[in-house]
């Protein structure tokens, strides 16, 4: 099973950090040289268990599809099961600064600013959006209307 990195017990947080390899070798090629934009969120949660997937764009082809390139599947949401993921991205591309869009999840954060000091973080427009919608809900059920 090439494509498992590392299954690991933190803290009672059993983690598995999984990845095709040619998949990695080719984000890796058309990477060279360029700071790289990736996508990350903790996308299911599967009853006893969550997977986060580490996506980017695959500019060689037509349309510039989303791509998997690194999930982690993991019991808790926290920063060291996230740095997990991280610090085997390194490991597994050599690359060191990206521009990670993700939502505002703390943990999520500071996992990537530990271990690639150097990276941007962007905040995901979608996650924004929805988070000023429940806010506008909530303000306007409290709005008095003359």
């Amino acid at each position: 099973m090439d494509y498992i990195h590392v299954m690991q017990m933190t803290q009672s947080n059993l983690c598995v950090v999984a990845g095709l390899p040619d998949v990695i070798a080719d984000f890796k090629e058309i990477n060279r040289g360029v700071q790289p934009v990736v996508y990350y969120d903790t996308t299911f949660s599967m009853g006893d268990f969550y997977v986060s997937c580490l996506l980017y764009r695959h500019s060689l082809f037509v349309g510039n599809p989303v791509m998997p390139l690194l999930l982690l599947i993991h019991e808790k949401r926290t920063t060291e099961s996230h740095t997990l993921l991280f610090e085997w991205f390194v490991k597994l591309t050599g690359i060191t600064s990206v521009t990670c869009v993700a939502d505002r999840e703390k943990s999520i954060s500071n996992a990537v600013l530990q271990v690639l000091p150097q990276s941007s973080m962007v905040y995901c427009w979608n996650h924004i959006l929805g988070d000023v919608r429940v806010r506008v809900q909530l303000d306007n059920d409290s709005l008095i209307v003359s």
